[in-house]
Parts: structure tokens; C-alpha cells; sequence
């Protein structure tokens, strides 16, 4: 069947995008889970139950039909089983008899519905192993739900305790095989299996992808069980773990729920089944020599029950396993053991080696082994094995014995002196050597000194015995002899050192000339040679140098050299000489117990040199490294001389000579120090002549100047500073100068320069001056402010930086132009400022006087009649210019002649008015008594006119303040020169009769004192009212106001010309900028 599927794969993907309709009806649910699947597309399984009991004899009567005719047939059993075929629809009818009737069900179910379950795995075996807690479990398996290669998945899943407590599901995958139907799994229980009991099952599920309806996992087995343990106790016993590991611990006690100790901890238990609880520890560490303990804890027992446990490493791959011989009787290997196990006693580690040439096994020690040397054979294999409860390692080796010879130290060594430069060495050898070539190494190192090694080979050694002769020793030196030994054809390694032997050479005269120089100073006939020369080492001394002999004689002479011995402190010497003798030749000899050095000869002989190269260099901070240019005539090489310039170090002069052809030299800076500046000369050598080839002066590094130029201020201006200062020492420079900076900052009172870094901090806001000419001593700075001061600062600087800096405090002088205009731009200004506000004031005089000073003031502007805001505020009883009924005063009013006031006033009517006589202060009939009684405005009551009155008289008379003359005397033109005119400029013909509307438009624009009340609020009998002057009555009168106890005008006279102008009260800005018409 499975061959047909495979050859329908194509169609079934087609077909399944077709959807199959199920239709079924049951009679009175009787027919209950209905299913259908299929376990190897073979046959189709349908099942269902019903609501009667398992043992109820049934007839099921069951007729379905597919792509083939109706079949029917008869079964007493739940379920049906017929063909399964592909791309099918089955109709099914079941029918059958109860005592509660007939049933009935009907449906359908195409084969895309049908679910794919396989076979159920049926279990075979189930083991446990109680020491490994090992389960193994064994099933056998229908194939027939398969295809070869088909993967099959396996879920195995195991059960612990009564309770069926999933503590583990193993899934893994096989490839189907007809052939193979049995099948195996283990698994390891992290709990001891005496615990509890363990239960299995199994099911599976087949990977078939390409059938087209639903792939179910199969059903699950039937459960296997295996039990544990039925005694009371702690499990596992005696368990071993490695470190890390978690293990659980169970107790096994029938009673009440219980704890755990575990050392000193106590951990509450966890029950799993009646009888037993556990606890789960987790990475552990290493356990005690003893092990630790774990005990139970419960009400029921009075013995206490419990358990060990220990914890450790499995062993290490033991460590630089080896095997060696040392006298070829025994062969002993050796290993590391590596990381301590932690387990003692039965638990811990043992070692065996086994070889497998022979077959033989040696119980070993914990890190030796010894095996005899079998005699004619050379090879032997070795496995080494390393074993615990824990695990196991191992290590393998195969040797050949013979190249594995590890001999022992010689013995016995022996030095004996032959001369100051060769010992005799012996020493002894232990072992069966006779048939080896032995190589030993003899060591000679020099106290002090360096060390040297020698190889001698030695062949057929039956005694044992070794000698050999070292030579080229030095004379008068300490030295330490040594040997070890190995095997000449095969080496494998060299032997353990023999004792140091200490050997002491005698001395012999000095080995090696000594090295000198000689410096010349003075004039041709007054020389001073001084010869420098350097102390020989201890090597080529070849003992205490006891002094020095010095002699010299002139060239080309066979005269007896003069001499000279100087003590072994000495390293110069002065030969002065005296007038004009020529060159000399001078020899250097060292001197010891055992003889003289070979002599070292210098001639006084300088060559001349046109072409003397001068430079200046600085080095790289290590040193300097001087150049110079190759010259073919030296032949016996370069001499290079230098001394440092400072007071702090040795002025000797220090020297180094060049053998072999150069054109340059290193001075290390230990000899060199930074900041030192050093002249060094370089000289040449031709027939032991020496002429000079260059001279440099320089520093291996250049630093920045240690002291400040010591300046001084020498002249100032109201502009400018003049300084000059003085050249630094060489010394103090410690490099090459490049300039000088000078820093010029201003002082400023709140913040005062206190030191030179302040005034560097400054500088950016003011002067910098640069000197890049090493050479200038004075500089003059400029641009700066008269009468000012400053702070100066002077710096030298190398290309290392700027050294220290000295502050000097100056204040440039003042400028006297600039005081002289400081004054006179002050006086200028003002006296400008005087004669502007002089003119502004006289060409705005009136604007002025009516401005400030108004001939009739206004009492909007007056003082007086302002109170404070706090006064009226919220008292409504206060009023400004409130008049109140008062009791009239008389006050006379003599009129004269009015003065007319515009066309109309000076009409002829004016005749008419009322004239008085001269005396009129006598005469009462001749003149007018004018009443004025303000009106009484009052919130409270309205007060009667007539009880109470006020009169003010108004006397009309001509100017007090004219000049005095007879009326008659002045012309009618002269009127407008009249003293106060009344208050309201009204028509004076309006008091005879009424004029027309332009006449009283003319009046009422004229402009002048208004009273302060309206003046439609005056009593009608009031002089100057409105209804006064219509009513035409005769004691109109105006005038000025008079006090009722003078007679002097209460308001000043003005011009004529003024008088007909209006009054303007208010003023502003603009206006006064503003000319007035008649200006």
C-alpha cells in the first residue's frame, strides 16, 4: 500500500485543495466519539462507543459504500475496519437493536480526513540498574506504518512515584527499517532509584509528509514500573560525585513529613510519594577528608538515618609522563599528578604501568615507578593508567632504553694549576658506561666575569674516570669549575651539575698596553703637555697595577728619555716645557709584581688644518652623535675630546679613540649630560701625528633656560619703554638661546599680577614682544598708554621652551598735549553748552514768562489748590473749589474809563458808561457796588440765595502801576495801557443791549480768566453773571478783585500789546523749539 501512496503523491496534492463535506445523523446519541484513522494506509479503523455496558451482546449491522459497489456486513464489536484506498469518500450506515429501539447513524468521510496514527510501541523490557540508577527500557514496533528512510520520532517519557510525577521526556530520532522492529533507550535518574518507584511509556510519530490528511503521534504504551527500595533509609549511600554536581538525596521513612541536614544546614523535604521525600543539592564543592554527612529528620525514628556523601575530581591525564635509565640497571619513570582529586583513602587514586613487550603490570607508587632493565632488549612501550571512582585517564609511552640514559653527577671533581694560564680538571663517573661515548661539559665562569663552556668526549670508561686540561686562562683571576655529563650518540639530557671547585691563577705582567692621549696647551716656547691615559682592566692587568712609568724624549733624538713613576691612582700627568725644543715622543707603561705592559707612544706633533669644520648640534636625548668629513690621509685613526662647560661637573677633559676607519661617534648622555653644553674636538690621526678635523659644540638634549635675563628699564616716554639687559651664562641657558619674549600687561588694581605665570595668563589680553635675535641686548616697546602702568616681564627661550621670567613694575610718563586738551575740551564744551542754552532762552523768553511766571495764573497749575491723593480718597464730603453760601463783603470798584478790549468795546456807547468824579473814594453816588456771590453747590441740602450773599466789589480804574497824569492828558489810544480787565472777556455792549450772534461769537472767543464754576451756576443778581449782562443791569461792573482791605491790584498790569493776546497755559516740548509769531 505504501507503493501505491508513493505513486500518487502528485494527485493527492491536487486533490486536496477539493473540500469533502461529512454529513452523519444519530439516533438518540447513541453513537459517541466516533473516530476514523488509519495506522499503515492500509485499512481504515472507525470506532465509537455507546452508552451500554462493555458486556451487552450488540449486532451492528454496517453497510458503506466507496468508489465500489454497497458492501455490508455484520460485527458485534465497537468498531469497523475495511480498505483504505486514496482519493475515496466513504459512506458509512451503522445499524443495530437495543432495548430502547433501533439506533442508527449515518455519515461520511473522505480520506483526506482520515488521521495517519501509527502502530503503538508495545515495551518489552524494562530494567533498572540500583548502583548506576541506570533504567533501560526495550519496545517492539510495528513497521508497517513506514516507508524505509522515513525519519520516525521517539518520545519516551519516564514516571516517577505512585503519583506519576513526568520527571523526564526523552525524544530522539531513527530512520524507519522493515527490518528492525526492536528498539532500546537508557537514562540516567539523578535521584537514587531506591526511592521510588519509575514508570515508563512510549509513543512515536511518523514524519510522512506527503500523506494528504492529518499525521498524529501514536498512542501511548501500556506503563512498566520498577520499584524501589522497601527499607527505611537515606539514598544514595556512600554516593561519590564530582565537584559542581547536583545531586538528590531521598529519605525513605514511613510517618510525618521531615527535614534534611546537609552538614549544618537544614533544608525542608520535598514528598514525592507516601513514604519519601528529598532534598536537591547543587554544586557541590570539594567534601572533606571524611566525606560530608546528610541526615533524616523525623518524629517517628530515634536512631537517626542517613547517608555520606563525597565530592571530588576524577583524575587528571597524569603530567610529563617519562621514563629513564641513569646506570642502564633500572629504568624509573616519573609523572605529574595534576589536579588533586580531593578523595582520600579507598577512594582515591591508583597507578599502574603496564608494558606491553612483556605483559607485565606494576602497581605504582603516586608519582614513581621502577622497572628492571631486561636484559638484551632496549624497547619498552609503557601505558600508565589513572583510576577512581570517579573516572579514569591514561598515559602512553614507548622508549628505547639506550637513548634514554639520564647519567648521575660527576664526582670527585678536582682542579690542579699547571700555570697562570692552564688547570688540570678530573672527576669521577658512576655506572655501567662502558659501552657508551660519554660528553661532558665543563663550565668555567669567571668571578665577575663572564662564562665559558668546554665539551670533552669520552669513549669505553670502565673506572669511571675523567681528566682534562683547560688552557688560555688568565693570569691572576678567580675561577669556578663545573661539569656535567650526557650521552654522546644518543643525547637525551645532561646530567645533575657536580660540586663548584674554586680555582685561583697567579699573576703575569699586564697583557695589553695602555690607551693615551695628550692635550696641549700654552705657546710654542712655553708648552704644557699633559698625557692622559686609562687604567688597564682586571683582565688585562693580570694583577694589581703598582704604578705607571712615564718617560718621554724629543723626536729624531737617541738622548736618554726623562722618566717618571706614578702611583696606580694616578690617570694624567703634566710635562712642562721650556723654550722651543720640537716635538716630543712620549711612552705610557703599566707596572705589576710580574712585569711591565707593552709600551704605549704618543708624539706632540700637530698637523695643520685650513679647513677646521664648526658646528653646533643637538643631540636625540640619548646622546649625540657626531660627523665629520671622511679624510684619506688619517691612517691610524680618530681620537674624539670633549668637556662639559659647567661648574657642577669634573672639567677633565674626557677622550675616546677610534682604531679603525670612522666618520662618526656616539657620546652616550651618561657622559653627556642634558643641558650641559660640551665642546667636542675630533681629531685625526697620520703617522701617530694628529691634526684637528672639526670641533662642535652642543648639548645632547637642549632644555629651557634656568635663570631670567637680568633686565632694566632705561628710558620711558608717554608711549614707549626702553629696556636693556644682560647675556645669560652659557650655563644657565642649558641650550642654544633663540630669543628673548617680552610681556607687557597692564596693571590692574583688582586684579594685581603677583607672580609670572599670572602674567602669562594675561597676555593674551595686552603685549607680546618677540626678540629672535639672540644677539640684540635692548628693545623698546611701543603703543602703549601715557601715564599707565605696567607690569614687564623678560624671558629667554632655547627650543626646549622659555626659562624663568623677571617681573619689573614701570608707568610710562604723561602726555602733556593730552592734558592740556583734557582741560581745555571740559571749558570749550561748557562755554559752547552756555552760549546755546543763552540763545535757546532769549529767543524763547515769553514761551518762558508765560510758561514758568503767567501774569494771570491758572489755578489748574496752582499748588495750592492740589491735595494729597490719599487725602480725598474715599471721603466724599472733601471737594475741590466747593463754593458755599457766605456773607458778602463789600468791596468798592472805582471804574473808570474801561479799556476796550476789540472793535466793538471802543464803540461810542462807551460814553454812556458810568463815569466817576475824580474823588471818587468820597463820593457814593458815583459809583457802582457790584455783588458777587459764588454759588452754593452742595450734595447734602440746596441753601438760599437771598438769606445769605457774597459780594466782591470790582473797582475799575486805570493802572496803578502807569506812570501818574492827568487822564485828560492821555490819548483815547492809551486805553489799552488799562490795569486788570475782568475775568470773562464779554462784549461790553451786551450790558446795553443785545448785539447779533457774531458779535457774542467774537466775545466768547476771546480768550482770558475763567471762573472756576460754570458760569451758568451764578446767582442771577451776581455782577458779571450771564443773566446780569442781559438783563442790562446797572451794577454790571468788571474790574479787578480787590482786597477788602487794599487797594492795590491783586493782579499786575501788562502791555497793551500783550493784553489783547491770548494766554496760552499748558506747554510742551515741541514749543519750545517753536518761535512765537511776532519773534
Amino acid at each position: 500500500m505504501w507503493d501505491k501512496l508513493h505513486h500518487c503523491f502528485f494527485l493527492a496534492a491536487i486533490f486536496s485543495c477539493f473540500p469533502w463535506s461529512i454529513h452523519s445523523q444519530d439516533s438518540l446519541d447513541f453513537f459517541q466519539n466516533l473516530t476514523c484513522l488509519t495506522h499503515d494506509i492500509d485499512y481504515l479503523l472507525c470506532s465509537w462507543e455507546t452508552p451500554l455496558p462493555p458486556s451487552s451482546d450488540i449486532i451492528y449491522d454496517i453497510c458503506y459504500r466507496s468508489s465500489e459497489s454497497l458492501r455490508c456486513f455484520k460485527t458485534n464489536e465497537s468498531r469497523l475496519m475495511v480498505e483504505f484506498k486514496i482519493f475515496t469518500t466513504y459512506d458509512f450506515t451503522i445499524r443495530t437493536e437495543t432495548d430502547r429501539g433501533p439506533a442508527e447513524i449515518r455519515f461520511q468521510k473522505s480520506s483526506e480526513e482520515i488521521q495517519f496514527v501509527p502502530h503503538t510501541p508495545e515495551i518489552l523490557s524494562f530494567d533498572a540498574d540500583y548502583k548506576s540508577d541506570d533504567l533501560n527500557v526495550t519496545w517492539r514496533w510495528n513497521t508497517s506504518s513506514c516507508l524505509d528512510g522515513v525519519a520516525v520520532k521517539w518520545a519516551v517519557e519516564i514516571l516517577r512515584s505512585e503519583n506519576l510525577i513526568a520527571v523526564k521526556t526523552g525524544e530522539f530520532t531513527t530512520e524507519c527499517d522493515q527490518q528492525k522492529t526492536e528498539f532500546q533507550w537508557s537514562w540516567t535518574s539523578e535521584m537514587s532509584l531506591e526511592c521510588t518507584s519509575h514508570s515508563v511509556r512510549i509513543r512515536c510519530y511518523v514524519n510522512e509528509e506527503h500523506y494528504g490528511g492529518a499525521v498524529m503521534w501514536s498512542e501511548w504504551s501500556e506503563l512498566h514500573t520498577v520499584y524501589g527500595s522497601s527499607q527505611e533509609n537515606a539514598y544514595p549511600q556512600d554516593k561519590v560525585v564530582a565537584v559542581g554536581s547536583s545531586v538528590t538525596f531521598c529519605c525513605t521513612v514511613k510517618g510525618e513529613h521531615y527535614s534534611i541536614q546537609f552538614q549544618s544546614t537544614t533544608f525542608p523535604a520535598i514528598q514525592i510519594s507516601k513514604n519519601t521525600s528529598y532534598i536537591e543539592l547543587k554544586n557541590l564543592n570539594v567534601s572533606g577528608d571524611s566525606g560530608d554527612n546528610l541526615i533524616c529528620n523525623t518524629s517517628n525514628n530515634d536512631e537517626p538515618i542517613g547517608s555520606v556523601i563525597f565530592v571530588g575530581y576524577p583524575p587528571d591525564k597524569p603530567q610529563n609522563f617519562s621514563c629513564e635509565t641513569h646506570d642502564l640497571k633500572d629504568i624509573e619513570c616519573k609523572w605529574g599528578l595534576g589536579r588533586e582529586t580531593g578523595l582520600m583513602g579507598e577512594r582515591s587514586t591508583t597507578y599502574t604501568l603496564y608494558e606491553s613487550n612483556t605483559g607485565k603490570t606494576i602497581e605504582c607508587k603516586e608519582d614513581t615507578c621502577t622497572v628492571k632493565v631486561i636484559e638484551g632488549q632496549t624497547l619498552y612501550e609503557f601505558v600508565l593508567r589513572a583510576l577512581n571512582v570517579l573516572g579514569q585517564s591514561a598515559a602512553s609511552l614507548a622508549i628505547n632504553v639506550m637513548e634514554r640514559v639520564h647519567l648521575y653527577a660527576p664526582s670527585l671533581l678536582k682542579v690542579s694549576e699547571i700555570s697562570p694560564n692552564r688547570a688540570s680538571v678530573s672527576w669521577e663517573m658512576i655506572g655501567r658506561l662502558a659501552p657508551l661515548q660519554i660528553l661532558c661539559e665543563i663550565e668555567k665562569h669567571t668571578v665577575n666575569g663572564g662564562t665559558k663552556m668546554f665539551n670533552v668526549t669520552f669513549f669505553g670508561i670502565s673506572d669511571g674516570s675523567c681528566t682534562h686540561i683547560v688552557r688560555n686562562l688568565r693570569p691572576y683571576h678567580v675561577y669556578d669549575f663545573r661539569v656535567h655529563c650526557a650521552t654522546a650518540d644518543h643525547f637525551w639530557k645532561w646530567s645533575n651539575w657536580s660540586l663548584t671547585v674554586r680555582h685561583h691563577t697567579s699573576q703575569a705582567a699586564p697583557s695589553r698596553k695602555p690607551e693615551i692621549w695628550r692635550e696641549i696647551t700654552g705657546t710654542s716656547e712655553n708648552r704644557t703637555i699633559t698625557i692622559y691615559w686609562k687604567p688597564l682592566s682586571t683582565a688585562e692587568a693580570n694583577g694589581p697595577v703598582i704604578s705607571y712609568e712615564v718617560s718621554w724624549k724629543p723626536l729624531q733624538s737617541n738622548t736618554k728619555p726623562k722618566r717618571e713613576s706614578l702611583s696606580a691612582s694616578h690617570n694624567n700627568t703634566q710635562i712642562i716645557l721650556n723654550g722651543y725644543e720640537g716635538d716630543y715622543e712620549i711612552t705610557v707603561q703599566a707596572n705589576n709584581s710580574a712585569g711591565l705592559s707593552p709600551a704605549s707612544k704618543i708624539t706632540t706633533v700637530q698637523l695643520p688644518n685650513e679647513y677646521v669644520e664648526f658646528e653646533q648640534q643637538v643631540g636625540t636625548g640619548d646622546g649625540i652623535n657626531i660627523t665629520w668629513t671622511y679624510d684619506s690621509n688619517v691612517s691610524c685613526g680618530h681620537v674624539i675630546q670633549w668637556r662639559p662647560l659647567s661648574s657642577s661637573l669634573p672639567s677633565h677633559t674626557h677622550w675616546n679613540k677610534l682604531l679603525s676607519p670612522s666618520n662618526s661617534a656616539f657620546i652616550p648622555s651618561a657622559l653627556f649630560p642634558h643641558g650641559v653644553r660640551c665642546n667636542v674636538s675630533v681629531f685625526g690621526c697620520e703617522a701617530n701625528k694628529y691634526k684637528l678635523l672639526k670641533v662642535v659644540t652642543g648639548y645632547t638634549q637642549e632644555l629651557s633656560p634656568k635663570a631670567a635675563p637680568n633686565f632694566t628699564v632705561v628710558g620711558t616716554t608717554s608711549e614707549s619703554v626702553q629696556i636693556k639687559w644682560d647675556a645669560i651664562p652659557d650655563e644657565d641657558l642649558q641650550g642654544f638661546l633663540q630669543g628673548y619674549v617680552l610681556y607687557i600687561v597692564k596693571k590692574e588694581q583688582d586684579a594685581p599680577i603677583a607672580s609670572a605665570r599670572d602674567l602669562i595668563l594675561h597676555a593674551d589680553k595686552e603685549i607680546i614682544k618677540n626678540v629672535t635675535n639672540p644677539a640684540l641686548d635692548n628693545l623698546t616697546a611701543g603703543e602703549l598708554q601715557s601715564g599707565t602702568s605696567y607690569y614687564l616681564g623678560l624671558v629667554a627661550y632655547t627650543r626646549s621652551g622659555e626659562g624663568p621670567m623677571k617681573l619689573v613694575n614701570v608707568v610710562t610718563n604723561e602726555n602733556a598735549m593730552g592734558l592740556i586738551l583734557a582741560i581745555l575740551i571740559p571749558i570749550l564744551v561748557a562755554v559752547l553748552l552756555g552760549v546755546l542754552i543763552s540763545t535757546i532762552c532769549y529767543r524763547k523768553r515769553e514761551w518762558i514768562k508765560e510758561t514758568f511766571y503767567p501774569e494771570i495764573p491758572n489755578p489748574e497749575n496752582s499748588k495750592a489748590l492740589q491735595f494729597q491723593k490719599n487725602l480725598n480718597e474715599g471721603n466724599k464730603n472733601v471737594k475741590v473749589l466747593e463754593m458755599n453760601p457766605c456773607t458778602p463783603n463789600n468791596v468798592e470798584v472805582v471804574q473808570t474809563v474801561p479799556k476796550v478790549l476789540d472793535t466793538e468795546i471802543n464803540s461810542p456807547s462807551t460814553e454812556d458808561l458810568i463815569k466817576l468824579p475824580e474823588d471818587g473814594l468820597d463820593t457814593d453816588e458815583n459809583h457802582v457796588v457790584i455783588s458777587y456771590c459764588p454759588p452754593a453747590v452742595s450734595e447734602d441740602a440746596v441753601l438760599d440765595q437771598s438769606g445769605v450773599s457774597s459780594q466782591v466789589v470790582y473797582i475799575d480804574v486805570q493802572s496803578m502801576y502807569q506812570p501818574q497824569g492827568n487822564a485828560e492828558e492821555q490819548p483815547d489810544d492809551d486805553l489799552d495801557g488799562a490795569g486788570y480787565k475782568p475775568q470773562m472777556h464779554l462784549a461790553i455792549n451786551a450790558v446795553k443791549d443785545s448785539q447779533a450772534p457774531a458779535e457774542d461769537n467774537i466775545a466768547e472767543e476771546v480768550s482770558g480768566y475763567r471762573p472756576q464754576e460754570n458760569p451758568e451756576t451764578w446767582a442771577g443778581e451776581s455782577p458779571g453773571s450771564p443773566s446780569s449782562l442781559e438783563s442790562n443791569m446797572d451794577n454790571a461792573s468788571f474790574g479787578s478783585p480787590c482786597s477788602v482791605n487794599s487797594r492795590h491790584f491783586l493782579i499786575p498790569p501788562v502791555d497793551d500789546k500783550d493784553s489783547l493776546k491770548p494766554t496760552h497755559v499748558g506747554w510742551s516740548i515741541s514749543s519750545l523749539f517753536q518761535n512765537k509769531q511776532d519773534d
